[in-house]
């Protein structure tokens, strides 16, 4: 046999004997790739295996109930309460300028003359509101002081004392001045104001 054709066939063999090598080798990297891919990323996994993530609508329908039922943040919670305190705080304020708007009056004592048993006193009701008052009331209420007659006053009932007929109607900023006259015992005090109600 010549022997560039036995060399020839020897090539040859060795080359399919490499080739079949080759495949092998090839196979076993792509099984071993496959593996580590599964052992290291579970998610990649085929579902279909034992070892792989099992999905089920009892567990999505337990994870839509968990977010479903999460209770709310606390941190709303405190943003309602500091509303409170300012909704509150406007209530009082536009009640104050409600009551500061209506009709107020005050009523303070002077004393005129004394005696030793006895004793004159100068009583100014004035109309401190944002409307005209047409009557009023004050509670002369004394310790150690009782009311004997008045001028500009009448007597209602107990400590109670209203306006007559021409000074019931004072405006805003106005004042009247009744008086009266009284009896005092030892220790008798007067004080600067009385209560005033207008009518």
């Amino acid at each position: 046999m010549d022997r560039g054709v036995l060399r020839g066939r020897i090539h040859g063999r060795s080359l399919l004997v490499l080739v079949a090598v080759a495949a092998l080798v090839s196979v076993a990297a792509v099984w071993q790739f496959g593996s580590l891919r599964d052992e290291h990323d579970p998610d990649l996994a085929d579902p279909d295996t034992p070892g792989g993530p099992q999905f089920t609508a009892a567990a999505e329908a337990t994870s839509e109930s968990a977010a479903a039922s999460a209770p709310e943040s606390p941190e709303s919670s405190p943003a309602s309460t500091a509303a409170e305190p300012t909704s509150s705080a406007a209530a009082e304020s536009s009640s104050a300028s409600a009551a500061d708007a209506g009709p107020r009056c005050t009523a303070s004592l002077s004393l005129d003359e004394e005696w030793s048993s006895s004793i004159s006193v100068a009583v100014s009701v004035a109309n401190t509101g944002a409307e005209p008052i047409d009557g009023w009331e004050v509670l002369l209420a004394l310790d150690g002081v009782e009311v004997t007659a008045a001028w500009g006053l009448e007597h209602l009932d107990g400590d109670r004392y209203g306006d007559i007929m021409f000074n019931a109607a004072i405006a805003p900023g106005e004042s009247v001045e009744p008086s009266f006259s009284a009896a005092v015992e030892d220790g008798w005090t007067l004080p600067a104001t009385v209560p005033c109600t207008p009518a």
